[in-house]
């Protein structure tokens, strides 16, 4: 009498694996999403290189009328999180006799009435070895995904809070 069991060896149905890919694929691309969100847009700001102090001693108060920010420009953009980020744009002249290696400066968007909706701390120039000569100007972008919606759309204050002033020893 025949049995409608199976005896043999039990197959696996193809229903699996491709459950499990289609549960792994996503995760998979979810977290290559979510490491290339921090790679661009969270260490934008950050120095990637060897940490600089950038103080605001006595020095370099004396030196920073010698730095001049300007040509701002401000964009909008989508990520793809479907984030609106902000994105200020500027360019910095150094007018002074001395070399600099690092600026950082406090960023201010304001509301409506006139008050601080957002204030940070970013690095404007990020330090390179020879860094900002006499007459140079060098280009700054930063990326802002917080802005909130009180935020008047008017051009954010930026004003020098920190420089890494380079010594000669001659």
């Amino acid at each position: 009498m025949e049995t409608p069991f199976q005896t043999g060896p039990v197959q696996q149905s193809q229903a699996g694996p491709s459950v499990s890919r289609r549960i792994l694929l996503p995760l998979i691309v979810l977290a290559a999403g979510v490491i290339s969100y921090f790679l661009l847009f969270r260490s934008s700001g950050k120095n990637s290189g060897s940490p600089v102090q950038v103080v605001f001693g006595p020095q370099e108060q004396a030196y920073a009328p010698n730095i001049h920010l300007g040509n701002f420009k401000m964009q909008e953009a989508t990520n793809f999180l479907n984030q609106d980020v902000k994105i200020l744009q500027g360019d910095i002249l150094n007018i002074g006799d001395r070399p600099v290696l690092a600026i950082s400066a406090a960023i201010e968007f304001r509301d409506w009435n006139d008050k601080i909706a957002l204030q940070e701390t970013r690095p404007l120039l990020p330090p390179s070895p020879g860094g900002l000569k006499p007459a140079q100007t060098a280009h700054f972008e930063l990326s802002f995904d917080r802005v909130p919606r009180s935020w008047n759309y008017q051009m954010p204050t930026v004003k020098v809070t920190g420089l890494k002033l380079i010594y000669n020893n001659k």
